[in-house]
């Protein structure tokens, strides 16, 4: 099976590049250094740049671990195994939409983009189809800028996890194709934590992507369907929110995984869709 990849040049999207190519050849890969296209609200671009200079000084531990993440994965895969690379500075420029006309692929794989737009998703959709990349259980936990940070500062330690879905033009709205939660015993560092939560990302888009390729049944389960969810923005992730999410790892997050009942309770009140559900 051919498939085009959507996505940023960050280290773990080459890590998932490199998995994917086990399994599917990759005609070509759009990076995008996901610029909007329109400016955000000065009001909105002020909340965002003061949560940054926040968090770098008071809550540190969110930056350190995601850039040792990324520079564990670039010591770990180097290159890109594709036909074709592109650069774009937003994934619904037009050579994003004429890279999948003149390839054609069986499918598109998203993983890291900014939202794509209706004449990208309509085009890989002629071809195809077009997939996505949650990394967070939907439609509970949707949004960002990391539903895992989100999860914690929340206390849901049950929703850590992720979704593979496919794409329509909402944020993380498209119907599921499969959750899982990510597997975790509570005696992580919170390094750790979104260690495992990437590589479980990266094991549940494989097995996705394989079993489309294999032509099985997969799912297509309306998130409606299963519940409400809430959805974070970006601009809510402040350093109250980051306290909140040290606070609730250090002292509960262990306990937590400790409490079987608890677990057990918790567990049972989020719908998963299995793989094997189609």
């Amino acid at each position: 099976m051919r498939i085009i990849v959507l996505t940023n040049s960050q280290g773990n999207q080459k890590a998932l590049i490199h998995k994917l190519s086990k399994v599917c050849d990759i005609s070509a890969v759009v990076f995008s250094d996901n610029i909007p296209r329109r400016k955000p609200k000065k009001i909105a671009s002020a909340r965002g740049f003061v949560n940054s200079v926040g968090g770098r000084f008071l809550a540190p531990e969110f930056r350190n671990v995601w850039n040792k993440a990324l520079a564990t994965y670039e010591d770990l895969y180097s290159g890109v195994p594709a036909s074709e690379i592109l650069r774009v500075d937003n994934v619904n420029d037009v050579r994003t939409k004429e890279a999948i006309e003149r390839h054609a692929p069986d499918l598109v794989v998203v993983s890291g983009t900014n939202l794509v737009g209706g004449r990208v998703i309509s085009t890989a959709q002629r071809t195809g189809g077009i997939v996505n990349l949650h990394t967070g259980i939907s439609p509970y936990v949707k949004g960002g800028p990391n539903c895992t940070n989100w999860c914690l500062a929340k206390g849901w330690f049950h929703l850590i996890g992720n979704t593979i879905m496919w794409l329509d033009k909402g944020i993380d709205t498209g119907n599921i194709i499969a959750t899982e939660r990510t597997p975790l015993a509570g005696d992580e560092s919170l390094f750790e934590v979104h260690w495992k939560v990437m590589e479980h990302a990266h094991d549940l888009y494989v097995r996705a992507v394989e079993r489309i390729k294999n032509r099985q049944p997969v799912a297509s389960v309306p998130q409606a369907a299963l519940a409400d969810g809430v959805e974070f923005r970006s601009v809510q992730w402040n350093v109250l929110e980051m306290r909140r999410a040290l606070r609730n790892f250090r002292l509960r997050y262990r306990q937590y995984f400790e409490d079987p009942t608890t677990v057990e309770r918790m567990s049972g009140s989020v719908s998963l869709v299995s793989l094997n559900h189609g």
